[in-house]
C-alpha cells in the first residue's frame, strides 16, 4: 500500500479557537473555501482537529462506500443523550433495526394517505391571511411545517390533544435538540422555557399511544402505522421507543421543510417569471382546489422548484466519526476522529452545477439538461445507510405547502433590506425574510407587479 497523502491544514487558524471565528462569522463562505485547499483538509475546532472532505468522490466514499467504518457525529451522540435512542441518532446495529422498522411510516401509499392532512394544515395558514399582511416568512413556516407533521402523527379525535400539545411545543422540542447537539449536557438540567415544556408533552404523547393501543383501530396515520411494525423477530415497538421516534419525528420534521418552503417564496418573490410559471401550473392543474396525492406527481414545475431549492439551500454542514484509522482519498485518519461535509459547500460549486449562484428549476428538467449529477455532490439528506429516512416526506410536505398557499396568495417582498443566508442548527434560512400577502386574482395574475425593491440575498 503506497504511503498515505499528507492532510493539508487550513491556513488562518487562531490561537486556543482555532477556525471557531471564520465559522461563527461566515460559516458558509468559510466551508465553501476549503475546497481550494484541498479534497480532504484539516481544520481546528477549538484545540481539536476536524477533517472535512470537499469532493464529491470522497463524501461519497465517507457516506456510503465505506459507510461501515464510521458511525454519526458528535452532535447525534448528543442528540441520543437528549431524547434517547431514536432512528436520527443511533448508529451500527440499532439503527438498522429502527430503520427497519420506521420504513412502514414512508412507504409510498402510506405518504399519498398523509397528503390530506397536510392540506389541511396549509390551509389553515392561508385561512389565517389577509391581504396587505406582511408575514415573517421563516417563523410562518415553521409552525405551518410543526402543523404539517402533528397532523400526519395524530389524524383522530381520540389524537386531538396530541396533534395541539405537539403543535404548541414543536418548536420548543426543535430549539432544545438544537442547543443539546451544540452546549454541555448540564444545559438540559436548566429551567428553561424549552427543558419546562417537555415534560407535559411527552406525557401527552403517551396517553395517546396508550389509548390508541387499547382501541387497536389503523388511523391511516403514522401513530398507527408505528403501532403495528415489527422487527425480524415479530416484536414491535415499546410505548416509550414510539413516544421518543413521535418526538424524533417531531425534530426532523420541522426545520428542513420550514427552510426549503421558505427559500422558495424568496425566490418567487425575485422571479416573476417562476411565478407565473408556478400559478400557470396550479391553475391547470388544481383549479383552485387543494392538490391529493395523485396530483403531485402532476405538479412537475412545482416539484422541481423544491429540488432546486434543496440544492440551492440544503443543510450546511453534516459528519461523521471514524470506528477506526481509515484511508480516505489516499489520506489516513485516525480512530475516533471527526470527518465533516458540507451540502451546502457541495450544492453550491461551479464544478458540479453551473451557475450555481442562479435559481434554476429548468436544471432538473431531463429534456433541458441532460447532464447527471457527480455521484456524492447531490446530499441535501445525507447518503448512505444513515441516509434521511423521510427524504420524501420532505419533498411532498413542502410541495403541499407552496401549492397551497401559492394557488390563493402572493408573497412580495415587503422591504428592501438584504436577506441573508443564516445558519441555524444544520438548515440554511433566509433572514429577515418580511413579505407583503396579496390576494391572487387569476384575470389579472399576470398585472404589473408593486414597486417594492427586492431584497439580494446574501452569505
Amino acid at each position: 500500500m503506497p504511503a498515505p497523502l499528507q492532510v493539508p491544514d487550513v491556513p488562518g487558524s487562531w490561537p486556543v479557537l482555532g477556525h471557531l471565528p471564520q465559522l461563527a462569522r461566515r460559516p458558509l463562505d468559510f466551508l465553501s473555501s476549503l475546497a481550494d485547499h484541498g479534497d480532504l483538509v484539516r481544520i481546528r475546532l477549538g484545540r481539536k482537529p476536524v477533517y472535512v472532505a470537499t469532493h464529491p468522490d470522497l463524501v461519497r466514499t465517507l457516506l456510503v462506500t465505506d459507510a461501515h467504518a464510521y458511525t454519526r457525529g458528535a452532535g447525534h451522540a448528543k442528540a441520543l443523550a437528549f431524547i434517547g435512542p431514536i432512528l436520527v441518532a443511533t448508529t451500527g446495529e440499532p439503527h438498522r433495526r429502527q430503520r427497519r422498522m420506521m420504513q412502514p411510516c414512508f412507504h409510498r401509499q402510506r405518504l399519498g394517505s398523509y397528503v390530506s392532512a397536510m392540506c389541511s394544515a396549509a390551509t389553515e395558514t392561508a385561512d389565517s391571511w389577509s391581504a396587505q399582511d406582511v408575514v415573517d416568512v421563516v417563523p410562518v413556516m415553521t409552525e405551518l411545517a410543526t402543523a404539517m407533521i402533528a397532523k400526519s402523527l395524530f389524524v383522530s379525535e381520540r389524537a386531538a390533544h396530541a396533534e395541539a400539545e405537539l403543535r404548541k411545543t414543536g418548536n420548543a422540542i426543535l430549539t432544545v435538540a438544537r442547543m443539546s447537539a451544540i452546549l454541555p449536557g448540564i444545559y438540559r438540567r436548566l429551567p428553561t422555557s424549552g427543558n419546562r415544556q417537555l415534560p407535559p408533552a411527552r406525557t401527552v404523547i403517551e396517553e395517546t399511544i396508550a389509548a390508541y393501543r387499547a382501541e387497536g383501530q389503523d388511523h391511516g396515520d403514522m401513530l398507527s402505522t408505528l403501532l403495528r411494525t415489527t422487527d425480524a423477530t415479530g416484536a414491535g415497538l415499546t410505548d416509550e421507543e414510539i413516544r421518543d421516534e413521535v418526538m424524533g419525528l417531531a425534530i426532523t420534521g420541522i426545520g428542513g421543510p420550514a427552510a426549503i418552503a421558505s427559500w422558495i417564496f424568496y425566490e418567487l418573490g425575485q422571479n416573476p417569471d417562476l411565478e407565473r410559471r408556478l400559478h400557470e401550473e396550479l391553475d391547470t392543474v388544481l383549479g383552485g382546489r387543494p392538490p391529493s396525492s395523485q396530483d403531485l406527481t402532476r405538479l412537475v414545475f412545482t416539484q422541481r422548484l423544491v429540488k432546486e431549492a434543496l440544492r440551492k439551500y440544503p443543510g450546511w454542514v453534516g459528519a461523521r466519526r471514524t470506528r477506526e484509522s481509515v484511508r480516505l482519498g489516499g489520506h489516513e485518519i485516525p480512530a475516533d476522529a471527526e470527518v465533516m461535509y458540507s451540502a451546502y459547500a457541495l450544492q453550491n460549486d461551479p464544478r458540479w452545477y453551473p451557475d450555481p449562484e442562479r435559481f434554476d428549476p429548468d436544471r432538473w428538467d431531463p429534456q433541458q439538461n441532460a447532464t447527471r449529477v457527480k455521484k456524492g455532490a447531490w446530499v441535501p439528506f445525507s447518503g448512505g445507510v444513515y441516509k434521511c429516512i423521510g427524504d420524501a416526506f420532505t419533498e411532498t410536505e413542502t410541495a403541499v405547502a407552496v401549492a397551497v398557499i401559492a394557488s390563493r396568495w402572493r408573497l412580495r417582498p415587503a422591504d428592501g433590506r438584504s436577506v441573508r443566508a443564516s445558519h441555524l442548527a444544520t438548515h440554511v434560512v433566509p433572514r429577515p425574510l418580511r413579505m407583503a400577502v396579496e390576494p391572487r386574482s387569476r384575470n389579472k395574475d399576470e398585472a404589473g407587479r408593486s414597486p417594492h425593491v427586492a431584497p439580494q440575498v446574501s452569505r
